[in-house]
């Protein structure tokens, strides 16, 4: 399903109207498939395949001045995929920012081509096979085409934790990284070890290692996240 983005996408104009939040095709596609997962998939791969059948794609890098058409091998082989565990439509990996009690400080902003989305799905935006034309002096005016915009979807508090779960500076700093690294609710596979598991974690504390001098929570801390959490059978 690659693409490349320098032959399909050289013409996009980066600072179109027409690129459109992840979270605005992941809506319809949650309502059109009755699940969030599912939506998460379906629009991943949709990334992943060039017009007519996919869609391409747009990444504002943190603070946001710097704009980059993305190829459509980016979401290949889950090298990145959309996720919407947390409440919020976002894409995994994401670069490494501090994390805050409620998450990364900062985090780039991913877009989808509303053109494209129209193409592979004209239902998403209202649009309609014409009907038979009358004869002329039956027609009426025509009225606007009204595209609907759709509602922002509520985001719960992301602070907002199961009450059994146990709570430390530490163990703290783990929970956030466990649930970007294995989105589906947290849970490490049953076949990693925890420090298989922990080396992968690191990545999501290197700024507070570096910029604020804090050690990486020990192996006994991570395994009590993980016992936390659960694990997974894959």
């Amino acid at each position: 399903m690659a693409g490349d983005a320098s032959k399909s996408s050289a013409s996009l104009p980066l600072d179109s109207p027409d690129w459109l939040p992840m979270a605005v095709p992941h809506r319809w596609l949650t309502e059109r498939t009755g699940s969030r997962e599912l939506a998460d998939r379906d629009l991943t791969k949709l990334l992943a395949t060039p017009p007519p059948r996919g869609v391409r794609s747009m990444v504002r890098l943190w603070p946001g001045e710097e704009r980059r058409l993305l190829p459509f091998s980016y979401w290949d082989d889950d090298k990145h995929y959309v996720s919407s565990y947390s409440g919020r439509v976002e894409v995994f990996p994401q670069r490494p920012f501090a994390i805050g009690p409620k998450g990364p400080i900062h985090e780039d902003v991913h877009y989808a081509w509303k053109p494209d989305l129209a193409a592979a799905w004209p239902e998403m935006f209202g649009s309609t096979q014409p009907a038979a034309t009358p004869p002329k002096e039956e027609q009426a005016p025509a009225a606007p085409l009204m595209i609907p915009t759709p509602e922002p979807e509520p985001v719960p508090a992301p602070d907002k934790a199961p009450q059994s779960l146990r709570h430390g500076p530490q163990i703290d700093r783990v929970y956030p990284a466990l649930r970007k690294e294995f989105p589906l609710l947290g849970k490490a596979p049953k076949s990693l070890s925890i420090n298989r598991i922990r080396t992968r974690l690191r990545r999501y504390w290197k700024t507070e290692r570096e910029e604020e001098g804090l050690t990486d929570p020990s192996p006994d801390v991570v395994a009590a996240a993980v016992e936390q959490l659960g694990r997974s059978d894959h």
